[in-house]
């Protein structure tokens, strides 16, 4: 099975991505065949080592997940913070750990279990859902892999699979447990609100230079600059030579002649048809019935009438009957197997005998045909220069591309000889980040501008893909290193941060006096509306309710409430508002006004949740129980 789905499938190239692979395999990904002959190391596991490169892959595949999750809340800023290296660093080391245990264990995926996975991948699935070789071929090698190290790939993650369901299979949720989440979930509360602005305490605030520097002090690395950097690069593509592609009527003539089955067109038809419909199980008696009705149709069409008409009347093809039936123009596979053969059978204008497909019973009026089969060079001729200038351009670029490689290694620090040679100009950007170079260019060129050899010992960079088919070299002209800048640069900012501080503080304190004299028996008119902060009141509020603010919501429905006495309670509201909160009437829910379904999904959740605390405190155990060091001042 895997050597038939390899066939016609080349290459080896070296990297690791999960992305394709379902979502059960998600949180695994050895990201790491590399090769490298200077090695920096950020972790050993049981004396194995993680190099930087590995390192660098998986944060940046962590990034592109979040990136695509969060859309404009995606703040690249994060992504040099501590904490977020770490967590792409344990993931590392979580798969290392796994790893040795699956090896140890002897787990093992068959070859019949990696085959199966890889035919149900949506990937590599063709427009009728069953597997294609070609778009295997195709999507495997564009990820990077060759085809062999994409099944190791997924023959590993097979097997984490199945230790992790091992692990987590014994998590249960009994009923009275999802019972008593449901009516939690399905409570109703009177909630009452108002919200104090931090332009009610504004008149209270003043900042000194004493605060805006001891504030300085203590968060100066909320205001370190970022490492940047400005480089000159080289770049190829194989566009910029499809210009330069020498165009003669003869050579078109000869792709046209090479390339036929490109300028060829299936014969396609148009027609109307009415549609009686029925279900592929039905009863003989609905069945007979659908049948009877389709072929007085016939009989109708037949003697004369309309068929346009009589499908607007009749047809149960709700997409097609306001139009009369019509199908457009469909090629050969667009229809049902049996309509289709119908149709193609047919001459314009004749009406077919009754025809049944999955939908029901059909009677079909061909309309046009157009004819298929090779398309006159004149007609075309358009197309085959694109095609042809694209073709010559790509293979002038494999060659370019090889002597590009050749000269940017061999004279490695200066691009001026690869410049001249290949008569390509030079370019330059200003000084620009890491996250700038990964928008304009790639994560991969950003990452190979950063690393020691370009931007340490000016060396050229390898030559670097781009997501578009263009090939770079870069050199990094000027290093401007991270750097918390002086105070008096960054002065306004900080007096910024102390005043939002001081108006988070006052509007808090005031919010909790208010509170203490409401518990205390004083009334929300006296107290809250005398002083124009206004109030939010909804009764018989529901967690899913849409008009309340969701922090004000999410407290209200934390607060205990017994008896029938209302609780306040208060909650920070953005930067630097404060919320008063009154809850009231709380009512929960009979067992027989939750649904069973609801029940049931509940139970679900609980015990996926379950499983994966349970799958979390396992690798914690095994991580516990290796040799883990990690070299921090590597990252």
């Amino acid at each position: 099975m895997l050597q038939t789905i390899r066939d016609r499938t080349q290459g080896l190239i070296v990297a690791v991505i999960v992305g394709l692979i379902s979502l059960t395999f998600i949180l695994w990904g050895v990201e790491s065949y590399i090769n490298a002959a200077k090695r920096v190391i950020v972790a050993k596991v049981d004396g194995d080592e993680i190099p930087i490169e590995e390192f660098q892959k998986a944060l940046q595949r962590f990034r592109r997940q979040a990136e695509s999750m969060l859309g404009e809340a995606f703040n690249a800023a994060d992504w040099d913070k501590p904490e977020v290296k770490s967590k792409a660093l344990d993931e590392l080391i979580n798969d290392r750990v796994l790893s040795r245990l699956i090896d140890d264990a002897r787990v093992r995926v068959t070859n019949e279990q990696l085959a199966q996975q890889l035919l149900q991948i949506p990937a590599f699935q063709d427009e009728k859902g069953g597997f294609s070789r070609a778009l295997y071929d195709q999507r495997v090698t564009a990820m990077g892999f060759s085809q062999l190290g994409f099944e190791q790939q997924l023959r590993g993650d097979l097997a984490k699979s199945q230790l992790r369901n091992g692990v987590a299979a014994s998590e249960f949720v009994t009923r009275e447990e999802a019972e008593k989440i449901a009516a939690l979930r399905k409570q109703k509360r009177d909630i009452g609100y108002a919200v104090i602005p931090a332009a009610e305490v504004e008149k209270q605030i003043t900042v000194t230079d004493a605060e805006t520097n001891a504030y300085f002090e203590e968060h100066k690395e909320d205001y370190r600059t970022l490492e940047k950097a400005s480089i000159e690069y080289l770049e190829i593509s194989a566009a910029a030579l499809a210009g330069k592609v020498e165009i003669t009527d003869e050579k078109l003539h000869q792709y046209y002649d090479a390339n036929p089955a490109a300028y060829t067109v299936a014969e396609e038809r148009s027609a109307n048809h009415i549609l009686v419909q029925v279900a592929q199980d039905a009863t003989a008696a609905t069945e007979s019935a659908a049948e009877a009705k389709i072929k007085d149709v016939l009989k109708r069409a037949q003697g004369g009438e309309d068929f346009e008409k009589l499908a607007k009347e009749l047809s149960d093809d709700v997409g097609s009957k306001a139009e009369g039936g019509s199908t457009g123009f469909f090629a050969r596979g667009a229809m049902a197997p049996e309509f289709e053969e119908a149709a193609f059978k047919l001459k314009v204008g004749e009406v077919s005998q009754p025809v049944r497909t999955k939908f029901g019973w059909h009677i079909i009026k061909l309309k046009d045909i157009k004819a298929g089969g090779l398309q006159p060079y004149d007609k075309v001729k358009a197309e085959v220069e694109t095609a042809y200038r694209n073709s010559e351009a790509q293979k002038a670029f494999f060659e370019q591309a090889e002597q590009f490689s050749n000269l940017v290694y061999e004279h490695s620090d200066s691009l001026s000889v690869a410049a001249e040679t290949l008569g390509i100009a030079t370019q330059k950007t200003e000084v620009l980040s890491k996250d700038e170079f990964a928008k304009k260019f790639s994560d991969k060129a950003a990452g190979a501008i950063f690393t020691a050899e370009v931007l340490s010992e000016g060396m050229n960079s390898e030559p670097i893909e781009l997501p578009d088919s263009r090939v770079i070299a870069v050199r990094v002209l000027e290093h401007v290193p991270s750097a918390i800048p002086e105070l008096a640069v960054v002065k306004t900012k900080v007096e910024d941060a102390v005043r939002n501080q001081h108006r988070r503080e006052l509007t808090e304190a005031l919010g909790k006096e208010l509170i203490e004299k409401l518990r205390k028996g004083e009334t929300v008119t006296e107290l809250v509306k005398g002083r124009g902060f206004g109030w939010e009141q909804e009764e018989g509020a529901t967690r899913e309710s849409g008009d309340i603010n969701r922090a004000v919501l999410r407290a209200a429905f934390s607060v205990e409430v017994t008896g029938n006495e209302p609780q306040y309670t208060g909650i920070p509201i953005g930067n630097t508002d404060y919320a008063i909160i009154r809850v009231a009437n709380v009512v929960v829910p009979g067992e027989s006004e939750i649904a069973r379904g609801d029940i049931a999904a509940i139970q679900g959740e609980l015990v996926k949740g379950r499983m994966s605390a349970a799958w979390t405190s396992f690798v914690a155990a095994v991580r516990g129980a290796s040799d883990v060091k990690v070299i921090a001042k590597n990252l």
